[in-house]
């Protein structure tokens, strides 16, 4: 991938998501996304650092082409992303899941265990 369009491109499918839906994102018309992707128009520096903050993407990878395309996430930044639309129950108790300590997780085991000796589950 030579040119930040083709690197767009890459990342939008990536993400899994339609020309009109990332443009949303930065203000953009499906049809921008397209010749920005095709390299026949270019992208505002603030466009640039929207879609980087929106999606923890590498400013340089994106921009220049170096580096990994997405920045170090954390599990928290991983259930938001992968959950976006879920529940805020069910986004909560993952994220809870996420930082507990790994003593915390010997106890949860015991208690599933627990739960299936009983019949329960």
């Amino acid at each position: 991938m030579n040119t930040i369009g083709e690197r767009i491109k890459h990342l939008r499918k990536e993400l899994h998501l339609t020309q009109v839906e990332f443009g949303k994102v930065i203000g953009l018309a499906g049809a921008s996304v397209a010749k920005v992707e095709a390299n026949a128009s270019n992208l505002t520096e603030a466009a640039v650092k929207l879609i980087c903050a929106t999606y923890k993407v590498n400013y340089l990878w994106l921009t220049e082409g170096r580096g990994e395309m997405m920045q170090d996430l954390s599990l928290e930044d991983l259930v938001d992303k992968y959950m976006a639309g879920e529940s805020p129950l069910a986004i909560s108790i993952m994220k809870a899941f996420v930082r507990l300590p790994d003593e915390e997780w010997a106890n949860f085991r015991d208690m599933i265990d627990r739960i299936k000796n009983e019949g329960q589950l």
